[in-house]
């Protein structure tokens, strides 16, 4: 994963427990953050590493601080790094999950290498939305709930998001039910 994945996770932890709380971390974890570069690639178990490391030390489970950052990276750092591409993907909830791919392409041109998620939105017949979400990399799923929770509520729409198919647990890809609540 690349260096702003790793920054993130910094500035998500000092927001939230400390600048004391963050060195710990990331003394435990070996990393020194003044090499993390923001468009320069990183071995995944680098981010796995930190991220379990922030676990413990946080106390927290893993899904819980993936679901945070998840909302983080929305609310913070995806609007601050990315603003104008932020905005054109979407003015809205729907029109923003539906031009994920679309943003990804375009974030790709800045990344080399970048191994982008594929997402596909489906309406159901019930008026609920299927978000399908296909990655190389395993056990993101609560990340992506993050995401979507920061989305609703940066488009002020409350949504409930239930994972129903888990690649973690042999579906192919995860799929994830959004209900729109009025």
């Amino acid at each position: 994963m690349y260096g702003l994945i790793h920054r993130a996770i910094r500035d998500c932890v000092k927001a939230s427990h400390g600048e004391a709380v963050w060195s710990e971390i990331a003394q435990r974890a070996a990393v020194d953050e003044s090499v993390f570069v923001s468009m320069e690639g990183y071995p995944d178990e680098v981010t796995i590493g930190l991220l379990v490391v922030a676990s413990e030390e946080l106390e927290e489970d893993l899904s819980v601080l993936l679901h945070e950052f998840g909302r983080y990276w929305v609310l913070h750092t995806a609007r601050l790094e990315y603003g104008p591409l932020f905005e054109f993907a979407g003015t809205d909830l729907l029109s923003f999950l539906s031009n994920l791919n679309a943003m990804h392409e375009q974030v790709a041109i800045s990344f080399s290498n970048l191994q982008q998620p594929f997402f596909a939105l489906e309406e159901k017949q019930d008026g609920c939305l299927l978000l399908h979400y296909e990655s190389v990399r395993d056990g993101l799923a609560p990340f992506v709930i993050g995401l979507i929770d920061g989305l609703s509520e940066h488009f002020e729409t409350p949504v409930e998001v239930t994972l129903v198919e888990e690649k973690s647990k042999g579906s192919d890809h995860d799929i994830f039910e959004l209900r729109i609540v009025a």
